[in-house]
């Protein structure tokens, strides 16, 4: 891998990690064409994961500040036997506590019964995609909700997190498939955008331990240090850009840009999983 590389490679994953493409679908295209690379590209992976974590902590910084600050201040009133959750920054903190459960509890299962290989197939990618450009359909489609942190019924948070958890799938996006949650919980588009995003962090955090510690254990980490900035930092930037991006089309109803692009996406990898298409 040369610094050009590096930086398309940092760009993709900043841009596909959060635009509701699927990022997981098209990195099982790209093994499906190219080979799934050695140990020092995984890690380079692993690593560009932590940058696209970055990008959502500096958009969303105010937001991760509080609930880092409120968690503390919760667990402190519960040691002191004075549960509080009824202001809208413990409420918020709650949602995301709930929300991220059946993630946790859907990627453990997956690791445990090993069906994560058995899901990185091609043809369930080209399905999944289908499922993500429907979605992106019905999203422009549906009306804005009532609900932010202040008034939201718990069930909502449940519903985004099982949601997220489905969307473990390769090929069905994450940040689509949460944005779509929330609209289906009854939230404010705004405020789907904003949970979709503070609930990744977890996800994608949880995701790139798991992914480093397999690194690890495998012991092959050889990255070159300047390709590994060239590639954080492109993909750091792109994430931002991805998120404002995102945040400026849910006002618009221009979803259906992302419907049409998975379209294209799915019609693509199935024809690579009928070698069709070969390089």
């Amino acid at each position: 891998m040369n610094w050009f590389n590096a930086l398309i490679a940092g760009i993709i994953q900043g841009l596909t990690e959060f635009l509701p493409v699927s990022s997981s679908g098209h990195l099982v295209i790209y093994g499906e064409l190219f080979g799934k690379g050695d140990g020092g590209h995984l890690a380079f992976t692993v690593f560009l994961h932590f940058a696209t974590l970055l990008s959502v902590l500096i958009v969303f910084y105010k937001d991760v500040w509080m609930l880092i600050t409120e968690f503390f201040s919760a667990l402190s009133d519960i040691i002191k036997g004075k549960p509080n959750f009824k202001t809208p920054e413990r409420r918020f903190l709650l949602m995301v506590i709930i929300g991220t459960i059946p993630a946790v509890v859907a990627g453990l299962l997956i690791k445990v019964t090993g069906l994560d290989e058995i899901l990185e197939n091609i043809f369930v990618v080209a399905f999944m995609l289908v499922v993500t450009a429907v979605l992106m359909f019905c999203v422009d489609r549906m009306g804005n909700g009532k609900y932010t942190e202040v008034n939201s019924p718990f069930k909502a948070p449940w519903i985004v997190g099982g949601i997220q958890a489905i969307a473990i799938l390769p090929g069905l996006s994450r940040s689509g498939s949460t944005i779509f949650g929330g609209l289906l919980g009854g939230f404010k588009k705004e405020f789907a955008v904003r949970f979709a995003f503070i609930l990744s962090i977890p996800a994608i955090l949880g995701a790139g331990l798991i992914e480093l510690l397999g690194v690890i254990k495998e012991g092959n980490l050889g990255m070159n240090p300047a390709e590994l900035a060239i590639g954080f930092i492109a993909a750091m930037v792109s994430g931002v850009v991805a998120i404002g991006f995102i945040k400026m089309l849910i006002k618009n109803n221009r979803f259906y840009i992302f419907g049409i692009y998975c379209l294209i996406a799915s019609i693509f990898a199935f024809l690579v999983g009928f070698g069709v298409i070969q390089f």
